[in-house]
């Protein structure tokens, strides 16, 4: 799936160096990509900060889009990789990759106590901490699964690598969580 006619004309507008356009870029695409950056770094600070710097990039090197992919899926991706160097470089030690996992991605029972609660939450932590701790790849084919809801097809555009490739980082952070989560004694309580 390639870019569309009106994003093709949009892009060659940007490229002649045409700031109304890229304003226009800007407009259609900010805060879809806002929301996905939200999704990865559940910061709207540094999520707003990425969104920013994405279009900085994006302006710098509209000369290396070549229309093979969506346009937004090629910005989403700038994005991404952006966050991901963030995090891998320590930049972003503040801002926490999530408060919460929700329940329905571990499965995590429901807790009556305040004691169960507290331990809930602290396993989450402990997940969350580890899932920090995965290759790259890994950790962002993960996260757009079952953090952002992509389809394995959406994923392997976004990361630009075939669809076996998706599915196999996925499953190898889900078995690399679960046995984790074995050796915490998370499954267990």
């Amino acid at each position: 799936m390639g870019a569309s006619k009106g994003d093709i004309m949009l892009v060659q507008e940007i490229k002649s160096r045409n700031l109304p356009a890229f304003e226009a870029l800007v407009l259609k695409y900010q805060s879809r990509l806002m929301s996905s950056l939200m999704a990865y770094t559940k910061s709207k600070d540094h999520a707003e900060e990425l969104c920013q710097k994405t279009f900085i990039r994006v302006w710098q090197k509209i000369d290396s889009f070549r229309g093979d992919s969506a346009l937004y899926t090629w910005i989403y991706r700038i994005g991404i990789n952006l966050a991901k160097n963030e995090f891998s470089s320590n930049y972003s030690k503040n801002a926490k990759l999530t408060d919460s996992i929700d329940e329905d991605v571990f499965e995590i029972s429901n807790f009556s106590s305040p004691e169960s609660e507290l331990i809930a939450e602290e396993s989450e932590k402990q997940i969350m901490n580890f899932i920090k701790t995965l290759e790259s790849d890994t950790k962002t084919a993960f996260m757009l699964r079952e953090i952002e809801n992509k389809t394995y097809n959406e994923i392997a555009e976004i990361l630009n690598c075939p669809i076996g490739t998706v599915r196999s980082r996925i499953f190898r952070a889900r078995q690399l969580i679960i046995e984790f989560m074995d050796e915490e004694n998370i499954l267990n309580g």
